[in-house]
């Protein structure tokens, strides 16, 4: 090369260079904000977090005001808001799309995007139904997964007629994918939890579930010098029922007995299926009179409602057994309180089934009144009842 051709060619850099450092800017800029949206969406496992996570994205990044994200439903045949802009999602918050009806539901069933310069020349727009009108230019990108699968469309609209660059469509279409796979690992990320949290037969909470909660109240309860109960709960001869009925009816009696449980506590009770045919409870902030009150009532309404709702089966009275323990008459940790409700559940199994039992003594009746008849028994008394026999 010589030096003419090196001088023309110098030129030529210097020219390009100078000519595209506004489109060089543009690319790096972008590249920084899809660095900074990757990096927050992977922080963002859940629905809540991710769904701040990109309100803030597309207000502080992108300066965007009016936007709208909608997504298919369980059928995936219906559009529905998910999120938008304050002024948008008020208004349209109820508008549905099916899909191939308007722009929304067109870009859902192509998967491809649509820029509208002027929505006014396009008659496939149709103003969010009307609660929309003042729209000048309107970006409709699919909300594509990895696997090409949509699960809704990400709108951004403009009061502005040709608000939109050219570029747009490519740079909005990254963002959409990336925000897609986020909101699909969320999705993904809170079946498990909402699995792990409920038992899939009696659609109570999970062991796991009653466990976290009771260590939960524990701190709570040792921070604030409050106290909770436990109630621990078992079929009684369940194994019989299952055996001569067959598993389908014992499952039955499982589903019947949570739905009397769980309509028959307080909104802040956590009740969960223990394991097999034993439930247990979580009373927060409930003493040892109150578990013990509570309790009975469940059994009574056991040993009532299910003998009603089985009478055509001919199966037999159901009853359970439970025991009742409280932090910290009962014990100074989690397992302790458990273990001493377990015991008394126990003792209540040895003395004869359908009762409740707790440590409130009912031997200690003044000797001038008729003790009260009642399911609800004491450890003392039925430690002597054991050693008698």
């Amino acid at each position: 090369m010589n030096q003419s051709d090196s001088m023309k060619l110098d030129e030529y850099l210097f020219n390009f260079t100078d000519n595209n450092t506004e489109k060089l800017k543009e690319r790096f800029f972008e590249l920084l904000i899809l660095y900074s949206l990757n990096k927050n969406l992977n922080l963002s496992i859940q629905l809540e977090d991710l769904l701040n996570t990109t309100i803030n994205f597309l207000k502080d990044s992108l300066k965007i005001d009016e936007f709208c994200f909608m997504l298919l439903d369980n059928n995936r045949k219906v559009l529905k808001v998910w999120t938008a802009d304050k002024a948008t999602f008020e208004a349209a918050k109820d508008v549905t799309f099916n899909i191939g009806e308007g722009i929304s539901g067109i870009v859902v069933q192509t998967g491809e995007p649509i820029m509208i310069q002027d929505v006014n020349k396009d008659s496939r727009f149709l103003y969010y139904k009307a609660k929309l009108p003042n729209i000048g230019s309107f970006l409709s990108i699919p909300l594509k997964l990895s696997d090409n699968r949509i699960i809704g469309v990400l709108n951004i609209h403009k009061k502005e007629i040709n608000a939109f660059k050219t570029d747009d469509r490519i740079f909005f279409s990254i963002i959409a994918q990336n925000l897609a796979n986020a909101i699909e690992r969320a999705r993904l990320y809170e079946k498990v939890q909402k699995e792990a949290m409920y038992d899939d037969l009696t659609g109570l909470y999970t062991r796991r579930y009653f466990f976290e909660n009771c260590y939960r109240e524990f701190s709570e309860s040792v921070r604030f010098g409050k106290t909770f109960s436990i109630i621990l709960a078992d079929i009684d001869h369940f194994k019989y029922f299952n055996d001569t009925y067959g598993h389908p009816t014992g499952d039955a009696i499982l589903k019947e007995l949570a739905s009397i449980l769980i309509t028959n506590v307080r909104h802040s009770d956590i009740v969960c299926r223990y394991g097999g045919e034993e439930f247990a409870i979580l009373l927060p902030n409930t003493g040892k009179d109150g578990a013990a009150f509570t309790a009975d009532k469940l059994r009574t309404l056991v040993e009532t409602n299910l003998a009603e709702i089985n009478k055509s089966k001919d199966i037999g009275k159901i009853t359970i057994t439970a025991g009742v323990s409280t932090y910290p008459d009962d014990g100074n940790t989690v397992d302790e309180v458990i273990s001493k409700a377990d015991k008394f559940l126990y003792l209540g199994k040895v003395r004869g089934r359908n009762m409740v039992v707790n440590s409130t003594p009912v031997d200690s009746t003044p000797a001038d009144k008729t003790p009260v008849d009642t399911n609800i028994v004491s450890e003392n008394s039925l430690l002597q009842d054991i050693a008698q026999h």
